[in-house]
């Protein structure tokens, strides 16, 4: 599917004529309840002057390699091919037709295991193939720069994930009946690593009688991790409940229900999680992170870090009104909105050379210079994965 004009009229100032430029399509990839795509979808819906395309690689493939003008994608590996060389060749097509700029999602790093040094191959091949490059945090910068094997002066602009304030409700809805029950929840796929089996071992030794809940459903591949999860909470007197995919409405409801929200995964670049409690209004528990750590120091207000997930756990149990953002707290200024966010991320497509000619990975690197700076650490520039 593909909305938009593809090019608009602009006088060149001097003879008259008005010559067509290009404008930037964002290409939507992925299934449509990926993080990735949906992260995406939610900056084209704020960019409506943009020409969209979305769907998945092998249906949209054709029509991007049939055009011309400059595209821009979301990127993680897992959705643009069956492994990371597969992606970063698919990308490497394209951009030998048309310049390709990405916003880099799931920066690889030590914690991917065997693939780890395979994903750091692929993801520089996309940077060489790129004219513009963005990622979401200092942290994933660094990652990138330090395990891809990129000179440390390649242009990588870092635009934080968006965090919308979501609407107050009239009326506390608890779909799934959690008031009642004290919970600890996670929000997003279930796979391993993601924080679950942290909360519940940090939960072994705790007298409070808390549930754990799961919003959200698991990845493809990991439904086994269900049964290993409630006989695990089971042992301890303890239910593990898992709601399954939940459309937004429902899961801002649920994430207000939940007597405690925490994101302890165990290792991450950027984290949509943590922004989709700060978005309901929760102060989730935060495991220490670097990528937490840069959210904390933008807005301290937003998050709890603990070195200590067990004693912070009980802590939040006897006192849940600490999971809560007061509202007297909240400063836009210190997060931006999808909106911000999408007219950030527009600047930086509008700002690459119009005449960008298509090229591959052969001299990707000529091009990747001069007309793009990092942002300034630190810098409230501007690009919520959701989990």
């Amino acid at each position: 599917m593909s909305r938009g004009a593809g090019s608009t009229g602009v006088d060149d100032g001097r003879s008259g004529r008005v010559s067509r430029v290009k404008i930037t399509t964002l290409a939507l990839v992925g299934p449509s309840q990926h993080g990735v795509r949906m992260h995406a979808s939610a900056l084209a819906h704020h960019t409506p002057h943009a020409e969209r395309i979305e769907g998945e690689i092998t249906e949209i493939l054709p029509r991007l390699l049939a055009s011309e003008g400059p595209v821009h994608f979301h990127f993680t590996d897992r959705i643009f091919g069956h492994n990371a060389h597969d992606a970063s060749g698919t990308v490497e097509r394209i951009a030998a037709h048309r310049p390709v700029s990405v916003t880099l999602h799931d920066i690889p790093q030590p914690s991917d295991g065997h693939a780890f040094t395979a994903r750091c191959a692929g993801y520089a091949r996309v940077v060489e193939a790129a004219s513009t490059v963005i990622v979401s945090s200092e942290y994933e910068r660094d990652l990138l720069i330090r395990h891809s094997g990129l000179p440390t002066d390649t242009p990588v602009h870092v635009d934080p994930l968006p965090i919308d304030r979501a609407p107050a409700l009239e009326v506390v809805s608890d779909p799934l009946g959690f008031v009642n029950t004290p919970t600890v929840g996670l929000l997003g796929f279930i796979y391993p690593g993601k924080g679950h089996a942290r909360v519940l071992s940090a939960l072994a030794s705790s007298d409070h009688s808390a549930d754990v809940a799961a919003l959200g459903r698991p990845s493809d591949g990991h439904q086994d991790l269900v049964a290993e999860f409630e006989e695990r909470a089971g042992a301890q007197g303890r239910r593990f409940h898992v709601t399954g995919f939940l459309a937004e409405e429902q899961l801002t409801a649920a994430a207000r229900s939940v007597t405690v929200p925490v994101v302890a995964p165990e290792h991450v670049s950027a984290s949509g999680s943590v922004g989709r409690w700060i978005a309901s209004g929760r102060r989730p528990i935060v495991t220490r992170h670097p990528f937490f750590e840069e959210l904390r120091d933008r807005a301290p207000w937003a998050l709890t870090l603990t070195d200590d997930l067990p004693s912070a756990l009980n802590a939040a149990l006897e006192n849940p009104a600490s999971t809560w953002i007061d509202a007297r707290d909240w400063n836009d200024s210190d997060v931006p909105s999808t909106a911000h966010a999408a007219r950030t991320q527009w600047s930086r497509l509008s700002a690459a050379d119009p005449n960008l000619q298509p090229h591959g990975p052969s001299n990707a690197r000529s091009t990747t210079s001069a007309e793009v700076r990092p942002a300034k650490p630190g810098a409230p520039s501007e690009s919520p994965v959701t989990p």
